[in-house]
């Protein structure tokens, strides 16, 4: 115990840390007391002045624990406040606060680089001005504007002023249960609004408004972007080799994120610590000559943490690799001032100083997944890596050959053991965003780190050989076949069978309890407490309880649901762990459709099989449509009109009417209903004409195209 408290005492930053990070996530939660936080702040600030100028060491001492809970007082108020100036829509300047009409011009700037999709180019405006009448206005805010993709488009570049006249919307709340909330993610992002321009409707008047060294640094990025493209042929290297070397995902494909997600490696495909350790690696041998000459080792320093904060930039200044830069910056600073460092402090400030610049990093999942993986590689490796290397397997002593062979055991079981740790630490957060687990992990990450590791050094070597046709040419050829073997591996893992489980659910309860039992089990072998094994069993055992309520409650779930999806008819009947689906086939063989839409709903309700409505027991198709009836509730898709009446008038519980079904008054002759349903496969004309007729006849109805329709029995 004793141990533990000294480790934690060497951890200042942390203790700060932690209280900063919980009054951000107050502030994320709960954004109307700043006046609470700020009076919270100034009573703090005043004890600690008050305690700190005692004059006497006993009283100084007696008022300690006072003085520690004052000071992480300020720190929880701190990262309120921050977050609270941080926040975009709290802006009495944001656009959003004006009474906009449609007669509006807006101008403003681009933001950020453009990314070119299949139909449209999306481009992030920084609104700096709002015209209507005679009046202009200064204002602040973020639009996400699509714009119809054209030649005038695509030549958009960072730093363009830009007018344009269009409808502005807030981003729609989700419509389906459990669908990813992209207003939440945007919002989190400072963007809360979206526009759609035609051609007609925008203009450039002016370029070079941006920040002059980002400029500068997005120049660089489309010079490397055309290397790559001229020297690499496939369609997906080319998407692998822009996301690994430039942090650029506009190439990267459906198929090709679910391989590397499937294969365990999707971290490969985002600029992440990794590429920064490969470059802080790579700088410190080829700059190794300079650490004979104090001066020459203090420009090393200098010119390494340059180089980092060059490449943050080309890639997209993403969290990750911030956190990274600033923690290796850390080390280079205190390996020229001659210090030892505690990784745990390096990692504290570096999140520290990126939370101070924007407390909203906190809510990125990159960000979230980087910290948590390099903490748990930290602690969690040691432990693995003695377990062989405390004995005598590696410490034979061998001759050349086999010291060789040795080195490669080591290397192997080294890579083995920052696998499974990264997996430990990180499986819960990811399990809770992603609901899948990779089960050859372990094989891809013995395979496709190597690789990626020669990719990503091969790559440098491309950027540095653009002045040289021939070098070029002969670094790019290499570049390109890692590149095909790379992803040769990665989907072929992906097929393997069993290569992903899905479905695989937690809450954000069972993840913090997930990463407490976690915690406890490190705790109790680092210091074998009874105490510490009770705490860790008693927390399992409340996580097993949790997940077999759930379990249970899934097994007698008995719903009904009728799915908001523009366009599409997608029925679904969930029974004890089963779904019975009558979807158009656009959207069932439409992973990207599904995955956004539908999926996170079927794996929350538990579902374990997925059968086609037809096959379902109880259902009859009738010339007008299906009817099929789950423990005493009827209910009847219609997606034809009525020709031949049935001999006896139908009573169901729910109508659902889908593309093609008649009128509601003709249907009434023939069905008894209580509940009547327009899925979103109807034409909104079609579903006003309802409408009316249902207001006619005093009929309670339901439109899917402002929400699903969920009903449980």
């Amino acid at each position: 115990m004793d141990s533990l408290r000294s480790i934690w005492n060497q951890m200042p930053v942390v203790r700060l840390l932690l209280p900063f990070m919980a009054g951000i996530g107050i502030c994320i939660g709960l954004d109307t007391i700043l006046l609470f936080f700020l009076l919270l702040l100034v009573i703090c600030l005043g004890a600690i002045i008050y305690i700190n100028q005692l004059k006497e060491t006993v009283n100084v001492y007696r008022w300690r624990y006072a003085s520690g809970i004052a000071i992480s007082m300020v720190m929880l108020s701190a990262g309120y406040v921050v977050t609270y100036f941080n926040t975009e829509r709290l802006n009495p300047h944001h656009f959003s606060t004006l009474n906009v009409g449609d007669e509006v011009l807006y101008k403003g700037i681009i933001a950020d680089p453009i990314v070119v999709k299949e139909k449209v180019v999306n481009a992030l405006i920084e609104i700096k001005v709002l015209s209507r009448d005679d009046s202009s206005q200064v204002v602040s805010g973020k639009v996400l504007a699509s714009l119809v993709r054209n030649e005038r488009s695509e030549a958009l570049r960072y730093g363009d002023e830009i007018i344009f006249t269009g409808k502005v919307k807030e981003y729609d709340e989700p419509k389906n249960p459990d669908q990813f909330n992209y207003k939440r993610y945007q919002s989190l992002h400072h963007i809360y609004h979206r526009v759609y321009l035609n051609t007609d409707e925008w203009r450039v008047t002016s370029g070079g408004h941006g920040n002059f060294l980002l400029s500068k640094i997005y120049q660089v990025r489309t010079y490397f972007l055309s290397l790559i493209k001229r020297e690499v042929s496939g369609e997906n290297e080319l998407a692998v080799a822009t996301a690994i070397m430039l942090g650029y995902r506009d190439y990267v494909t459906d198929d090709v994120i679910q391989a590397y997600a499937g294969s365990g490696v999707l971290h490969v495909l985002s600029v992440s610590g990794l590429h920064v350790a490969v470059l802080y690696f790579v700088l410190n041998i080829l700059l190794g000559w300079m650490d004979r000459r104090r001066r020459l080792q203090i420009i090393k320093g200098v010119l390494v943490i340059i180089i980092m904060l060059f490449y943050a930039g080309i890639t997209g200044l993403s969290p990750p690799v911030l956190r990274s830069v600033w923690m290796f910056s850390l080390i280079t600073i205190a390996v020229l001032l001659d210090r030892d460092v505690s990784i745990y402090n390096v990692l504290a400030v570096s999140c520290l100083l990126l939370l101070l610049w924007d407390p909203y990093y906190i809510t990125d999942v990159g960000f979230q997944l980087s910290y948590i993986a390099v903490v748990g590689i930290v602690y969690i490796y040691p432990m693995l890596f003695d377990l062989i290397e405390n004995t005598n397997i590696l410490r034979t002593k061998m001759g050349w050959i086999n010291f060789s062979a040795n080195w490669l055991m080591r290397w192997t079981w080294g890579l083995i053991c920052v696998s499974i740790a990264a997996q430990i630490a990180t499986f819960p957060i990811s399990i809770f965003y992603f609901h899948q687990f990779p089960n050859y992990f372990l094989l891809s990450n013995l395979l496709v780190i190597p690789l990626s590791n020669f990719v990503l050094i091969s790559g440098m070597l491309l950027f540095v050989t653009g002045w040289s046709e021939r070098l070029l040419s002969y670094v790019g050829w290499v570049f390109d076949h890692l590149l095909v073997a790379l992803n040769k591996v990665v989907f072929g893992i992906d097929a393997l069978p069993f290569a992903l489980s899905k479905g695989v659910v937690l809450t954000s309860f069972e993840m913090i309890l997930s990463y407490a039992v976690i915690l406890m089990v490190c705790w109790y072998l680092a210091d074998r407490r009874a105490k510490v094994l009770i705490t860790g069993l008693s927390l399992l055992l409340i996580l097993c309880t949790s997940f077999s309520i759930h379990n249970i409650g899934n097994q007698n779930k008995r719903e009904l649901a009728v799915y908001s999806i523009k366009g599409m008819k997608a029925i679904s009947v969930i029974d004890k762990g089963a779904v019975y689906y009558d979807f158009d086939s656009a959207l069932i063989h439409d992973d990207k459709l599904m995955r956004n839409n539908i999926l996170n709903h079927w794996y929350a309700s538990g579902v374990k099989a997925q059968v086609s409505l037809d096959n379902m027991s109880g259902c009859y198709t009738l010339p007008f449509g299906k009817i099929f009836e789950v423990e005493g509730k009827r209910i009847l898709a219609m997606d034809n009109k009525i020709r031949v009446p049935p001999d006896v008038k139908l009573k169901v519980d729910v109508l659902i009417l889908s593309k093609g079904a008649g009128s509601i008054r003709e249907s009434s002759d023939h069905i008894s209903f209580s509940q009547v349903v327009f899925d979103t496969s109807n034409r909104p004309k079609q579903i006003i004409k309802w409408i009316a007729e249902c207001d006619e006849l005093k009929i309670k109805y339901h439109d899917c195209r402002e929400r699903a329709f969920v009903m449980e029995w």
